[in-house]
């Protein structure tokens, strides 16, 4: 039965959810079959009792046909049929949850119907709804356009018995106004997202008429609508990403407008000012450390980082890691104790004891860094990864020099052996492994030699590489100047 797609499917609804698809399957105007029935309350009470017992598809078929053997092709066909039904409760509840829709939909078959008496308080509701609508993505000005295009058919109906008075009521401009927010929003955000993969992988793809999109989104009419806005705004940023007012201009427009976004498309928003900063980050300039700890502090407040009730083991690490490089210890230690229970269940306790080891590795508690690695599940290679790079800055600040030295080569034959690092991040590991043999080595080098040393580490791409300046200005810091010859 597992192998089923509505096992599957079930397995993924919570209590709530499957007390309204009970009632869902119950009506017989969505469900006229009874045997469905039999078959969904048997799946339904095996998730609800979180039951260890294995379902059979001949065990729910003897509950259904008592007398008569298994047939596994008719089996199937209910099966099929459950999940159309299921499919249906899904469709249902997006329906249920917009009220613009229902509205929209109301008003297309006032028309179609020509029911005269409902026509007033459909278009005022209509109206009602649009004005009190919170969010305001691009598909909350398609929703207007079909709701102002319903409304001008229906107008249109008055007008014909009214023998063509009432002409004020014709709302041909907000049809068209509408449909021109939705069509240039959708337009400016699908470039942004082409300019954001290109970034990845070269794709050669042109957007039809996407220039004089973009000149005319900068004209007064458009710039206050909050996604035609955002999304230049984000274009700029990809396209002439050397002009920080670009960044600064989009920040300001985050401030202002983000809670104006369903959280899945906020979430995309923000980290397009998330990867500026890290872009501006990693070409050195650390003055976007701050900038990004607040993205990601905005980001936590409004629970864009939560997704589907999960923040991403990843986005965690990042979080961790921006908020030690600013020294912010309590903030990070109270970050963990209130976001860790957040993450996926397949990677919390790993995610939970890393952060925790970053924390206590950056307060200098080599000792306790040590302990939590240990607790470490090396399944996830990014994680494994991580935490064998932290094991070996740890290893070194401890002076195990011998133990490091062993863990060179375990470290070293990892990368070799693993398929699924790419060559240009082996390198990058391989020499975090290169220069802090160099680093232990360090005490036969002159202060000469140490500097060529830093040189070599600032020019080369490696792992840690902060960290591994800092250790090589500690040494140059005490080395002895080299004497002079006669």
């Amino acid at each position: 039965m597992k192998d089923t797609k509505v096992y599957h499917f079930l397995s993924g609804l919570t209590k709530t959810e499957l007390n309204r698809l009970s009632k869902y399957l119950e009506s017989p105007y969505f469900n006229r079959n009874e045997i469905l029935l039999t078959i969904y309350y048997q799946l339904e009470q095996h998730f609800r009792n979180n039951s260890s017992t294995q379902l059979t598809t001949t065990g729910i078929w003897n509950q259904i046909y008592p007398q008569t053997p298994y047939h596994g092709d008719r089996f199937r066909k209910l099966c099929s049929e459950l999940m159309d039904l299921c499919e249906s409760f899904l469709a249902q509840q997006v329906y249920d949850n917009n009220p613009l829709h229902k509205a929209n939909y109301l008003l297309q078959a006032i028309h179609h119907k020509q029911i005269e008496r409902m026509y007033t308080s459909a278009t005022n509701s209509a109206r009602n709804l649009s004005k009190r609508q919170f969010f305001k993505p691009a598909s909350y000005y398609y929703y207007l356009y079909e709701i102002e295009k319903n409304l001008y058919k229906l107008e249109n109906v008055e007008l014909n018995r009214a023998s063509k008075k009432n002409i004020e009521k014709i709302n041909l401009e907000k049809i068209v106004s509408n449909l021109d927010y939705f069509y240039i929003s959708e337009k400016l955000k699908y470039y942004c997202s082409l300019l954001s993969w290109n970034k990845i992988i070269a794709l050669d793809k042109n957007l039809l008429f996407i220039q004089e999109i973009i000149q005319i989104a900068r004209s007064a009419e458009f710039i206050d609508i909050p996604p035609i806005a955002i999304y230049l705004k984000i274009q700029d940023t990809l396209i002439d990403s050397e002009n920080e007012n670009h960044y600064f201009e989009l920040k300001h427009l985050i401030e202002k407008y983000i809670d104006l976004f369903p959280l899945d498309e906020a979430k995309d928003i923000m980290d397009n000012a998330i990867n500026y900063s890290i872009q501006r980050i990693n070409k050195k300039d650390s003055t976007y450390l701050k900038e990004l700890f607040e993205l990601y502090q905005k980001s936590i407040d409004s629970e864009i980082i939560i997704v589907n009730d999960e923040i991403t083991p990843w986005t965690f690490k990042n979080i961790i890691s921006t908020a030690l490089r600013l020294n912010e210890y309590n903030w990070t230690q109270n970050f963990i104790n209130q976001y860790g229970d957040k993450i996926n269940k397949l990677y919390q306790q790993n995610a939970v004891n890393f952060g925790l080891a970053m924390v206590f590795f950056s307060k200098k508690e080599f000792g306790k860094t040590i302990s939590l690695l240990n607790k470490l599940e090396y399944d996830e290679i990014y994680f494994s990864l991580d935490a064998k790079v932290l094991i070996l800055s740890t290893y070194y600040e401890l002076d195990e020099f011998m133990v490091l030295s062993s863990f060179f080569e375990s470290f070293k034959n990892y990368l070799t052996r693993n398929k699924n690092v790419s060559q240009s991040n082996k390198i990058r590991y391989l020499n975090l492994i290169k220069y802090t043999k160099k680093l232990v080595e360090s005490s036969q080098y002159s202060k000469i030699k140490l500097l060529k040393l830093k040189e070599d580490i600032k020019a080369d791409s490696s792992y840690g590489k902060n960290w591994l300046l800092e250790k090589v200005d500690e040494l140059i810091a005490i080395s002895k100047p080299e004497k002079v010859k006669n």
